[in-house]
């Protein structure tokens, strides 16, 4: 058996015994990233390969930041005896590193397509670095609960569009819907954290809004920003990118699966499902979304990794690396 790490905490702000408990597994996942995949990975279509993209180049150092937002508070937790919580975090912690580190491989992938990528990092980093310095830790560890429902929602979005996802290059859909998977699994974490962290509901629900704010506006302007980097690169120009849209709103329809706006079904719907004084991300349990996927993706890692064993060692196609990669 490949080896992986599993913990499981309450999801709830119940008392631990009463709440729901949820599985956290930090997967070995090493992708077999390679020259076959395509410039236009996702439907053949430029508008959604470099929505894709422009929203993959933040993962990693924003992953990074979600760790360090939520490993502040790690000591006082463990003084408080959440041992539970305690253990679903170091699973998050191990899951953000891991996509972290499977998507600045896919980057090289992009470089090697001709992408200079390294200027817009360099900016995207720069702004991401100003900010976490202008703000305490509570506010960072909220704009990190903010940013995972986001995340959470794509994720969901993502298994629900899965007849689309199904026209993407079979690398990178592995890639967008292990991270959609694994999204869904820990999207409570930091938002648990903030209610040990700051657990007057009058006092979490200001910080919340405020940082929600903040992380908003960040996420947008820079999701647009590295999608219009890489769309100019390709010289696409806007009235091509919004009729190449256009064409996939039609293939959405036509596959039964209806059209999806980022700006209603992420940004409108999680701003205003966080915005409830009572929210919580699990109100709306979609890891039956995750799960089927998960099965099939383990069965065929395992499987790959079995094969390969002989010739390369257990380690083949996986990686045993730490949650500090997410440091």
């Amino acid at each position: 058996m490949v080896d992986s790490t599993t913990t499981t905490a309450p999801t709830a702000t119940a008392p631990s015994d009463t709440a729901p408990r949820r599985t956290v597994k930090t997967r070995p996942v090493r992708l077999p990233f390679d020259a076959s995949i395509p410039k236009r990975w996702l439907a053949d279509s430029v508008a959604a390969t470099h929505l894709s993209n422009g929203v993959n180049l933040l993962f990693p150092f924003g992953e990074r930041f979600f760790v360090r937002s939520v490993r502040h508070y790690l000591e006082q937790l463990q003084a408080q005896g959440e041992d539970e919580l305690v253990a679903q975090i170091r699973g998050f912690f191990g899951q953000e590193g891991r996509h972290a580190r499977e998507h600045e491989r896919f980057f090289e992938i992009l470089r090697s397509q001709g992408y200079e990528l390294d200027d817009f990092l360099a900016r995207f980093e720069e702004s991401f670095t100003r900010l976490e310095h202008m703000f305490p830790p509570v506010f960072r560890l909220a704009a990190t609960a903010a940013g995972e429902h986001f995340t959470a929602l794509m994720a969901a979005n993502a298994f629900r569009d899965r007849a689309f996802f199904d026209r993407a290059d079979p690398i990178m859909r592995d890639l967008m819907l292990w991270h959609a998977a694994e999204e869904i699994e820990h999207k409570a974490v930091a938002f648990d954290v903030l209610t040990r962290v700051v657990p007057n509901p009058v006092a979490r629900y200001a910080v919340r809004t405020f940082s929600m704010a903040v992380a908003t506006a960040f996420l947008v302007h820079w999701w647009i920003e590295g999608t219009r980097t890489l769309a100019k690169q390709d010289g696409i120009s806007w009235k091509e990118f919004r009729e190449d849209g256009e064409r996939v709103q039609a293939l959405r329809r036509e596959l039964g699966i209806g059209e999806r706006h980022i700006a209603r079904d992420v940004f409108l719907r999680g701003i205003v499902s966080y915005l409830r004084p009572g929210f919580h991300p699990w109100d709306e349990d979609d890891s039956a979304l995750a799960a089927a996927f998960l099965k099939d993706f383990e069965a065929r890692r395992l499987a790959k990794t079995q094969a390969s064993s002989g010739a390369e060692g257990v380690g083949a196609g996986v990686s045993g690396a730490s949650e500090e990669e997410a440091s």
